[in-house]
């Protein structure tokens, strides 16, 4: 059963020093745009890989966002 159900998985590894999208959540919507709000937030940079599927995320600029991310919440970022 385990194998079945690890077939759909997608892994996903990010880097140090990787962009990524981040998911933007129904909260952070802007209710004015309607159901054609962007889905994703802007680009980060990946600033420390936790090794469990989670990471820490800091802006282009440096500033560091204060909480780690799961890797089901981000997406890379191709430029």
């Amino acid at each position: 059963m385990m194998k079945r159900f690890n077939t759909k998985v997608k892994p996903r590894e990010f880097m140090e020093g990787d962009l990524v999208w981040r998911v933007q959540g129904t909260t952070r919507k802007d209710s004015r745009e309607g159901k054609l709000a962007a889905n994703w937030a802007r680009a980060y940079r990946v600033q420390q890989n936790l090794k469990n599927g989670a990471y820490k995320l800091e802006e282009i600029f440096g500033k560091v966002i204060p909480r780690t991310w799961n890797s089901t919440h981000l997406m890379f970022y191709y430029s």
